[in-house]
């Protein structure tokens, strides 16, 4: 079992870094709350793996969940905290 969440986002080649300041500003906002247990990486929208998962502009996966397009930080969050559950990296608060 892997001891972190596995995160990662991927990037269109040949757009303006402009563009992306938003996505990758939301991206940063949750990682950086998580990043004890967050593995990282970043790579191509037209890598292998972003083919193979049909991803074609931009995306984020987290564990094995694909987050398309332009996902809120809130989406990510709870992405990522759904993941950390199912590794047992966060322990569910009972009420």
């Amino acid at each position: 079992m892997s001891d972190k969440v596995k995160v990662t986002v991927f990037m269109p080649v040949g757009t303006c870094s402009c563009s992306q300041t938003g996505f990758l500003g939301r991206i940063n906002e949750v990682v950086s709350k998580y990043r004890a247990i967050i593995d990282y990486t970043q790579d191509s929208a037209g890598c292998e793996e972003a083919l193979r998962l049909g991803i074609n502009y931009r995306a984020i996966k987290v564990g094995n969940k694909i987050l398309k397009s332009n996902p809120t930080a809130a989406r990510i969050e709870n992405a990522i905290i759904a993941e950390a559950k199912k590794l047992r990296l966060i322990v569910e608060e009972e009420a």
